[in-house]
Protein backbone atom coordinates (compact mmCIF):
# COMPACT_ATOMS: atom_id res chain seq x y z
CA UNK A 1 0.00 0.00 0.00
CA UNK A 2 2.79 2.32 0.65
CA UNK A 3 4.54 1.51 -2.58
CA UNK A 4 1.53 2.34 -3.98
CA UNK A 5 0.93 5.59 -2.14
CA UNK A 6 4.39 6.81 -2.99
CA UNK A 7 3.82 5.93 -7.06
CA UNK A 8 0.94 8.44 -6.39
CA UNK A 9 2.95 10.86 -4.99
CA UNK A 10 5.50 10.64 -7.71
CA UNK A 11 3.08 11.49 -10.25
CA UNK A 12 1.95 14.70 -8.77
CA UNK A 13 5.33 15.67 -8.42
CA UNK A 14 5.43 15.15 -11.63
CA UNK A 15 2.49 16.46 -13.33
CA UNK A 16 2.93 19.40 -10.48
CA UNK A 17 6.89 20.25 -12.23
CA UNK A 18 5.34 20.19 -15.87
CA UNK A 19 2.60 22.36 -15.40
CA UNK A 20 5.53 24.98 -14.48
CA UNK A 21 7.79 23.56 -17.41
CA UNK A 22 5.00 24.55 -19.77
CA UNK A 23 4.13 27.55 -18.35
CA UNK A 24 1.03 27.03 -17.24
CA UNK A 25 1.81 27.55 -13.76
CA UNK A 26 3.61 30.92 -13.15
CA UNK A 27 6.76 30.92 -11.72
CA UNK A 28 6.76 34.55 -9.56
CA UNK A 29 10.25 36.68 -9.46
CA UNK A 30 10.96 39.22 -6.53
CA UNK A 31 12.84 41.91 -7.49
CA UNK A 32 16.06 41.54 -5.62
CA UNK A 33 18.14 38.49 -5.02
CA UNK A 34 16.90 35.17 -3.67
CA UNK A 35 18.81 32.42 -1.83
CA UNK A 36 17.37 29.36 -1.01
CA UNK A 37 17.83 26.80 1.78
CA UNK A 38 16.71 23.07 1.43
CA UNK A 39 16.78 19.54 1.39
CA UNK A 40 14.88 16.85 -0.71
CA UNK A 41 14.01 15.14 2.46
CA UNK A 42 11.67 14.89 5.67
CA UNK A 43 13.52 16.92 8.19
CA UNK A 44 16.95 16.09 9.76
CA UNK A 45 19.30 18.28 7.36
CA UNK A 46 20.60 21.05 9.19
CA UNK A 47 18.33 23.72 7.54
CA UNK A 48 17.38 26.04 10.55
CA UNK A 49 21.36 25.97 11.67
CA UNK A 50 22.38 26.39 7.92
CA UNK A 51 19.87 29.51 7.17
CA UNK A 52 21.28 30.90 10.36
CA UNK A 53 24.99 30.70 9.44
CA UNK A 54 24.04 31.73 5.89
CA UNK A 55 22.40 34.90 7.59
CA UNK A 56 25.43 36.34 9.46
CA UNK A 57 27.38 35.64 6.57
CA UNK A 58 25.53 38.00 4.86
CA UNK A 59 25.05 40.16 7.41
CA UNK A 60 28.75 39.88 8.87
CA UNK A 61 30.10 43.61 7.45
CA UNK A 62 31.09 41.65 3.91
CA UNK A 63 28.22 43.46 2.47
CA UNK A 64 29.51 46.52 3.11
CA UNK A 65 26.34 48.87 1.55
CA UNK A 66 23.52 45.96 2.10
CA UNK A 67 22.49 47.36 5.58
CA UNK A 68 21.46 44.16 8.24
CA UNK A 69 17.40 45.58 8.36
CA UNK A 70 17.47 44.91 4.28
CA UNK A 71 17.99 41.26 4.64
CA UNK A 72 15.20 39.17 5.23
CA UNK A 73 14.29 35.52 5.80
CA UNK A 74 10.70 34.11 4.47
CA UNK A 75 9.81 30.94 5.90
CA UNK A 76 6.58 28.52 5.87
CA UNK A 77 6.00 27.81 9.66
CA UNK A 78 6.18 24.31 9.51
CA UNK A 79 3.12 23.36 12.19
CA UNK A 80 2.71 26.83 13.31
CA UNK A 81 -0.95 27.61 15.06
CA UNK A 82 -1.26 31.08 13.79
CA UNK A 83 -3.67 30.86 10.49
CA UNK A 84 -2.55 34.58 9.44
CA UNK A 85 -1.49 34.58 5.76
CA UNK A 86 1.79 36.60 6.53
CA UNK A 87 3.46 37.04 10.35
CA UNK A 88 6.16 38.87 10.96
CA UNK A 89 7.72 36.91 13.74
CA UNK A 90 10.44 39.55 14.26
CA UNK A 91 11.45 43.51 12.65
CA UNK A 92 14.91 43.17 13.04
CA UNK A 93 14.76 44.65 16.84
CA UNK A 94 12.10 43.03 18.94
CA UNK A 95 10.08 39.74 18.73
CA UNK A 96 6.41 39.88 17.83
CA UNK A 97 4.74 36.56 17.48
CA UNK A 98 4.81 33.75 19.62
CA UNK A 99 6.65 30.30 18.83
CA UNK A 100 3.39 28.84 18.70
CA UNK A 101 2.37 31.41 16.11
CA UNK A 102 5.39 31.11 14.00
CA UNK A 103 6.38 27.49 14.97
CA UNK A 104 9.08 26.51 16.46
CA UNK A 105 12.09 26.79 13.51
CA UNK A 106 11.46 30.70 12.59
CA UNK A 107 10.93 31.50 15.95
CA UNK A 108 14.17 29.92 17.07
CA UNK A 109 15.84 32.10 13.92
CA UNK A 110 14.54 34.52 14.92
CA UNK A 111 15.65 34.74 18.74
CA UNK A 112 19.21 33.87 17.18
CA UNK A 113 19.46 36.71 14.68
CA UNK A 114 19.22 40.25 15.72
CA UNK A 115 18.79 42.81 12.82
CA UNK A 116 17.05 40.76 10.39
CA UNK A 117 13.52 40.11 9.69
CA UNK A 118 11.88 36.72 9.42
CA UNK A 119 8.71 36.39 7.90
CA UNK A 120 6.35 33.66 7.94
CA UNK A 121 3.56 32.66 5.32
CA UNK A 122 2.67 29.90 2.68
CA UNK A 123 3.04 32.18 -0.41
CA UNK A 124 6.53 33.17 0.06
CA UNK A 125 6.03 35.60 -2.93
CA UNK A 126 3.52 37.67 -0.98
CA UNK A 127 5.85 37.33 2.13
CA UNK A 128 8.86 38.79 0.02
CA UNK A 129 6.70 41.66 -1.15
CA UNK A 130 5.22 42.41 2.50
CA UNK A 131 9.12 42.12 3.51
CA UNK A 132 9.97 44.59 0.75
CA UNK A 133 7.23 47.27 1.83
CA UNK A 134 7.43 47.04 5.45
CA UNK A 135 11.17 46.32 6.46
CA UNK A 136 13.31 47.59 2.93
CA UNK A 137 14.37 44.04 2.54
CA UNK A 138 16.08 43.68 -0.62
CA UNK A 139 18.25 40.43 -0.19
CA UNK A 140 16.28 36.93 1.10
CA UNK A 141 17.26 33.96 2.55
CA UNK A 142 14.39 31.16 1.57
CA UNK A 143 14.38 28.57 4.31
CA UNK A 144 12.96 25.01 3.33
CA UNK A 145 11.70 26.22 -0.25
CA UNK A 146 13.59 24.06 -2.53
CA UNK A 147 10.13 22.48 -3.64
CA UNK A 148 8.98 26.52 -3.51
CA UNK A 149 9.00 26.28 -7.32
CA UNK A 150 6.33 28.93 -7.67
CA UNK A 151 9.16 31.56 -6.38
CA UNK A 152 12.36 32.02 -8.35
CA UNK A 153 15.74 31.67 -6.35
CA UNK A 154 18.99 32.77 -7.92
CA UNK A 155 20.86 30.35 -5.69
CA UNK A 156 19.63 26.74 -4.68
CA UNK A 157 21.70 25.57 -1.83
CA UNK A 158 21.15 21.72 -0.69
CA UNK A 159 21.57 20.37 2.57
CA UNK A 160 22.01 16.84 2.55
CA UNK A 161 22.75 14.66 5.87
CA UNK A 162 26.05 12.20 5.85
CA UNK A 163 24.50 9.93 7.98
CA UNK A 164 20.92 9.36 6.35
CA UNK A 165 21.09 10.93 2.70
CA UNK A 166 18.53 9.56 0.99
CA UNK A 167 16.39 7.09 3.47
CA UNK A 168 15.57 3.89 1.63
CA UNK A 169 15.62 5.46 -1.68
CA UNK A 170 11.75 5.85 -1.57
CA UNK A 171 9.60 8.73 -1.87
CA UNK A 172 6.88 9.80 0.78
CA UNK A 173 4.85 8.31 2.33
CA UNK A 174 7.26 4.73 1.84
CA UNK A 175 10.40 6.94 2.49
CA UNK A 176 11.79 10.03 3.47
CA UNK A 177 12.08 11.37 0.20
CA UNK A 178 9.92 15.11 -0.77
CA UNK A 179 11.61 14.23 -4.39
CA UNK A 180 13.46 11.71 -6.92
CA UNK A 181 17.21 12.02 -6.39
CA UNK A 182 16.93 13.45 -9.62
CA UNK A 183 16.27 16.68 -8.13
CA UNK A 184 19.51 17.09 -7.25
CA UNK A 185 20.56 18.60 -10.80
CA UNK A 186 18.26 21.53 -9.89
CA UNK A 187 21.30 22.17 -7.03
CA UNK A 188 23.84 25.34 -7.50
CA UNK A 189 25.50 23.67 -4.49
CA UNK A 190 25.50 20.89 -1.99
CA UNK A 191 25.96 21.02 1.65
CA UNK A 192 27.10 17.84 3.07
CA UNK A 193 26.02 17.97 6.91
CA UNK A 194 26.87 16.08 10.11
CA UNK A 195 30.01 15.29 7.47
CA UNK A 196 32.09 14.01 10.75
CA UNK A 197 29.58 11.16 11.21
CA UNK A 198 28.41 9.54 7.86
CA UNK A 199 29.92 8.88 5.23
CA UNK A 200 30.56 12.32 3.27
CA UNK A 201 32.43 10.19 0.81
CA UNK A 202 29.67 8.31 -0.27
CA UNK A 203 27.01 11.06 0.14
CA UNK A 204 29.55 12.66 -2.79
CA UNK A 205 29.62 9.63 -5.14
CA UNK A 206 25.76 9.93 -5.11
CA UNK A 207 25.53 13.44 -5.46
CA UNK A 208 27.85 13.79 -8.58
CA UNK A 209 25.91 10.63 -10.27
CA UNK A 210 22.86 13.31 -10.78
CA UNK A 211 25.02 16.49 -10.70
CA UNK A 212 28.65 17.08 -11.83
CA UNK A 213 29.18 20.81 -11.66
CA UNK A 214 27.60 21.79 -8.35
CA UNK A 215 30.51 22.46 -5.43
CA UNK A 216 29.98 20.38 -2.67
CA UNK A 217 30.95 21.87 1.08
CA UNK A 218 31.35 19.74 4.09
CA UNK A 219 29.13 21.18 7.38
CA UNK A 220 29.54 19.82 11.09
CA UNK A 221 27.47 20.69 14.00
CA UNK A 222 29.77 22.75 16.89
CA UNK A 223 28.20 22.41 20.37
CA UNK A 224 28.34 26.85 21.82
CA UNK A 225 26.78 26.85 24.95
CA UNK A 226 24.42 24.57 27.64
CA UNK A 227 21.59 27.10 28.63
CA UNK A 228 18.98 26.85 31.25
CA UNK A 229 15.03 27.61 30.47
CA UNK A 230 15.78 31.10 31.84
CA UNK A 231 18.83 31.84 29.22
CA UNK A 232 21.32 31.54 31.82
CA UNK A 233 24.45 29.99 29.80
CA UNK A 234 26.55 27.49 31.79
CA UNK A 235 29.31 26.60 29.82
CA UNK A 236 29.74 23.52 27.90
CA UNK A 237 31.72 21.71 30.50
CA UNK A 238 28.83 22.12 32.74
CA UNK A 239 26.98 18.70 32.44
CA UNK A 240 30.88 17.18 32.24
CA UNK A 241 30.25 14.01 34.60
CA UNK A 242 26.41 14.63 35.21
CA UNK A 243 23.97 12.03 34.92
CA UNK A 244 21.65 12.65 32.33
CA UNK A 245 18.06 12.04 30.93
CA UNK A 246 18.12 13.68 27.39
CA UNK A 247 14.38 14.20 25.66
CA UNK A 248 14.01 15.25 21.91
CA UNK A 249 11.39 15.63 19.27
CA UNK A 250 13.79 16.29 15.90
CA UNK A 251 13.95 14.18 12.83
CA UNK A 252 17.94 12.76 14.24
CA UNK A 253 17.80 12.65 17.56
CA UNK A 254 21.30 10.30 16.91
CA UNK A 255 23.39 13.59 16.20
CA UNK A 256 22.22 14.95 19.35
CA UNK A 257 22.92 12.15 21.70
CA UNK A 258 26.47 12.10 20.20
CA UNK A 259 27.19 15.54 20.98
CA UNK A 260 25.85 15.18 25.07
CA UNK A 261 28.67 12.06 25.25
CA UNK A 262 31.12 13.76 23.05
CA UNK A 263 30.77 16.63 26.12
CA UNK A 264 31.24 14.26 28.87
CA UNK A 265 27.59 13.88 29.59
CA UNK A 266 26.55 10.36 31.45
CA UNK A 267 23.48 9.70 29.45
CA UNK A 268 21.22 7.37 31.88
CA UNK A 269 17.94 7.60 30.09
CA UNK A 270 16.18 8.96 26.51
CA UNK A 271 12.97 10.03 25.48
CA UNK A 272 11.91 10.64 21.96
CA UNK A 273 8.65 12.63 20.94
CA UNK A 274 7.78 13.16 17.24
CA UNK A 275 9.21 15.76 15.36
CA UNK A 276 8.18 19.55 16.02
CA UNK A 277 6.05 17.71 18.96
CA UNK A 278 4.86 20.51 20.75
CA UNK A 279 5.13 19.48 24.79
CA UNK A 280 1.85 19.30 27.28
CA UNK A 281 1.65 18.85 30.80
CA UNK A 282 1.71 15.66 30.21
CA UNK A 283 4.81 15.36 28.60
CA UNK A 284 6.51 16.90 30.89
CA UNK A 285 5.28 15.01 34.21
CA UNK A 286 6.05 12.09 31.97
CA UNK A 287 10.01 13.88 31.71
CA UNK A 288 10.49 14.68 35.56
CA UNK A 289 9.05 11.07 36.46
CA UNK A 290 11.54 9.41 34.37
CA UNK A 291 14.00 12.28 35.63
CA UNK A 292 13.41 10.83 39.25
CA UNK A 293 13.63 7.38 38.18
CA UNK A 294 16.72 7.03 37.06
CA UNK A 295 17.96 9.73 39.55
CA UNK A 296 19.84 12.21 36.70
CA UNK A 297 21.35 14.82 37.73
CA UNK A 298 19.08 17.05 34.93
CA UNK A 299 17.53 16.77 31.51
CA UNK A 300 18.67 18.43 28.86
CA UNK A 301 17.08 18.51 25.15
CA UNK A 302 17.61 20.84 21.78
CA UNK A 303 17.62 24.26 21.32
CA UNK A 304 14.47 23.49 19.25
CA UNK A 305 13.27 21.65 21.73
CA UNK A 306 13.36 24.48 24.31
CA UNK A 307 11.21 26.60 22.06
CA UNK A 308 8.33 24.25 22.33
CA UNK A 309 8.41 23.95 25.74
CA UNK A 310 6.64 27.34 26.03
CA UNK A 311 3.48 26.04 24.83
CA UNK A 312 2.79 24.48 28.65
CA UNK A 313 1.33 26.32 31.05
CA UNK A 314 3.83 24.94 33.46
CA UNK A 315 6.61 26.80 32.41
CA UNK A 316 7.14 28.30 36.07
CA UNK A 317 6.77 24.66 37.36
CA UNK A 318 9.43 23.20 35.24
CA UNK A 319 12.19 26.23 35.90
CA UNK A 320 11.56 25.55 39.68
CA UNK A 321 11.22 21.82 40.04
CA UNK A 322 13.15 20.40 37.17
CA UNK A 323 16.47 21.01 35.26
CA UNK A 324 15.94 21.51 32.04
CA UNK A 325 19.25 22.34 29.95
CA UNK A 326 19.33 23.36 26.66
CA UNK A 327 22.24 22.03 24.66
CA UNK A 328 22.78 25.22 21.77
CA UNK A 329 24.64 24.32 18.86
CA UNK A 330 26.21 26.37 15.29
CA UNK A 331 26.72 24.93 12.12
CA UNK A 332 30.05 25.46 10.57
CA UNK A 333 30.35 25.04 7.40
CA UNK A 334 33.61 24.62 4.50
CA UNK A 335 35.24 28.63 4.56
CA UNK A 336 35.04 28.01 0.92
CA UNK A 337 31.64 28.41 1.19
CA UNK A 338 31.15 31.91 2.37
CA UNK A 339 33.28 32.53 -1.13
CA UNK A 340 31.57 30.86 -3.29
CA UNK A 341 27.95 32.45 -2.25
CA UNK A 342 29.31 36.15 -2.62
CA UNK A 343 30.96 34.97 -5.84
CA UNK A 344 28.14 33.06 -7.27
CA UNK A 345 25.13 35.74 -5.77
CA UNK A 346 27.10 39.10 -7.52
CA UNK A 347 26.98 40.29 -3.83
CA UNK A 348 31.02 40.84 -3.46
CA UNK A 349 30.50 43.34 -6.30
CA UNK A 350 27.92 45.16 -3.89
CA UNK A 351 31.03 46.51 -1.95
CA UNK A 352 31.30 43.44 0.07
CA UNK A 353 35.26 42.28 1.94
CA UNK A 354 36.33 39.26 2.60
CA UNK A 355 36.60 38.04 6.12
Amino acid sequence: MMTLFSQLYRMARFIRAKLYETGILRTKRLPCPVICVGNITTGGTGKTPAVIALARLLQGGQISNLSPQRLAILTRGYKRKSTEPILAVNDGNKILSTPQDAGDEPYLIASSLKGIPVIVGKDRYCSGQYAIERFGANLFILDDGYQHIRLHRDLNILLIDATNPSGNGHLLPKGILREPLSALSRAHCMIISRANEGDPAGVERLIRSYNREAPVFYAYYRPVDIADLRGLTLGLSYIKGKTLLLFSGIANPHSFRNSIANLGGVIKGELIFPDHHWYTDKDIEKIRNEATRLSADAVITTEKDAVRLTDTHTLTDIKNKLDILALQVEMEIDKGFGEWVLERSGLRGQGGKEE
